[in-house]
């Protein structure tokens, strides 16, 4: 029985970034939608908005009785979700088909001609341009975003179903299960090792992802990665290079070169070298896809920008951006874009360690990265999936940055600290729930500065 034939589809941890979008989608096509997550969040909120009902408790008894007609039901659940989870365990005991979001996600933009976005690094932001591209093309797409676009105030738009673009995860080497027609690989950039050996085992799974094109497929691929395909990046041997960057009050300005063509005075709405280059990918595949170059520019031009992706809050009293950085590339990434635009600005970071798993594999990485902001503000590892690491905290990072501003902080402790530290300039980021604290920061700022 496919994927797509049941009734009803029951989500186990609905409130996630790949749940909530591939919940909605189900929505549209008029499956019955339920599920639980036992945190309530921007995304429950939107679902439940729509009339999905959304459980907080870990309690069979709590399912609406339509969802437990095994024959009719398919359980999608998350790889965040533990196997001690009693919901899940009650569905495993009654013989439900239980499936991977990934699998029911392969079965849907597998069906139809698909745009797969790959990378370590700017999955979301890329999928975000592209999506805000094709929005203002005459083209019908759906996309599935790993973030809140703002304006769409959404991670799904559905707009048509003739195109699905996709973020293509190499977590769980979710990516190897989608079979694109177009497909880009922005980075490589070791990540995840608690699913890859090592770097050269996660570029060999990359390698495979390559080999899913379907007949007569096309890839892009970052200049540097040894793949056959259409290379784009800063080196004049590219295919498609990025010309004359500079930096405009918080906007890249640059050319894009693609063969013996150049586009003049590309604009994009955000700042740093990497999100030019997110930026030349959905323009490339947007050409690829018959859009006119005039509409891609002025998209870029217009893109108003993603939640918790160089998000800048504020702008006064104090300067404070928001950003999902949590890997110590996309800190340096961070940093070097804070440099670029406010070199003048005394700065502090708050950062959230995001798995135990990754902090001990990239510990003085993160601690190179970080001591480079002014003052440093470390929160607690977020867990996520995990189980803690005998030896492996937040004080680990604190004990080799070459910093002496630095300190430990609890989440109660965030307030007091952005409300007395001296800082013009303040950053929030990890991939935990680091974000729910945004409003409430914003709020202290604010109210400080009227005190």
């Amino acid at each position: 029985m496919s994927y797509l034939e049941y009734k009803n589809y029951y989500f186990i941890g609905i409130g996630g970034i790949g749940m909530s979008a591939m919940a909605e989608y189900m929505l549209s096509i008029n499956k019955n939608i339920a599920g639980y997550d036992r945190e309530e969040s921007f995304s429950t909120n939107r679902l439940e908005s729509l009339g999905i009902k959304i459980i907080n408790q870990d309690n069979p008894n709590y399912i609406n009785l339509k969802f437990k007609e095994n024959k009719k039901t398919l359980v999608v659940f998350t790889p965040a979700i533990s196997s001690s989870n009693l919901i899940l365990k009650y569905f495993k005991k009654n013989k439900f088909k239980i499936i991977k979001r990934s699998d029911l996600l392969a079965e849907v933009v597998n069906s139809k001609f698909c745009v797969a976005i790959a990378g370590t690094h700017g999955k979301t932001t890329t999928t975000s341009i592209l999506s805000h591209i094709l929005f203002n093309s005459k083209l019908k797409f759906t996309s599935f975003i790993g973030g809140v676009i703002r304006g769409y105030e959404s991670n799904i738009i559905l707009n048509g179903n003739k195109i699905f673009l996709v973020e293509a995860d190499e977590y769980d080497k979710t990516f190897l299960k989608i079979k694109p027609n177009i497909a880009s690989i922005i980075n490589i950039d070791g990540d995840h090792y608690d699913i890859y050996s090592n770097i050269y085992d996660l570029k060999k799974s990359f390698k495979k992802f390559t080999k899913n094109l379907k007949v007569g497929g096309i890839l892009f691929h970052d200049s540097s990665l040894d793949f056959n395909g259409f290379s784009f990046g800063y080196d004049s041997n590219s295919n498609a290079q990025i010309i004359n960057l500079t930096h405009i009050e918080g906007k890249s300005i640059f050319d894009i070169k693609i063969n013996d063509d150049v586009f003049k005075n590309v604009e994009l709405n955000m700042p740093g070298i990497h999100n030019a280059t997110n930026a030349l990918v959905a323009f490339l595949i947007a050409i690829e896809l018959k859009v006119k170059p005039q509409t891609i520019l002025n998209s870029l031009k217009s893109f108003p920008g993603i939640k918790r992706r160089f998000s800048i809050e504020l702008q006064d009293p104090k300067v404070f951006i928001d950003d999902y950085a949590h890997h110590p590339s996309e800190i340096l990434s961070v940093y070097n874009s804070i440099i670029s635009i406010y070199p003048n600005k005394k700065n502090l970071v708050i950062f959230q360690p995001h798995l135990f798993s990754r902090t001990k594999d990239f510990l003085i990485d993160f601690a190179r990265a970080l001591e480079k902001f002014d003052k440093i503000a470390l929160l607690d590892i977020y867990p996520a999936r995990e189980e803690p690491i005998k030896g492996v905290s937040s004080k680990s990072i604190l004990d080799q940055i070459n910093n002496k501003n630095k300190l430990l902080i609890t989440k109660s402790e965030i307030y007091n600290l952005v409300k007395e530290d001296e800082s013009d300039l303040i950053i929030s980021m990890g991939a935990g729930d680091i974000g729910n604290e945004v409003e409430s920061i914003k709020q202290v700022l604010i109210e400080s500065n009227e005190n």
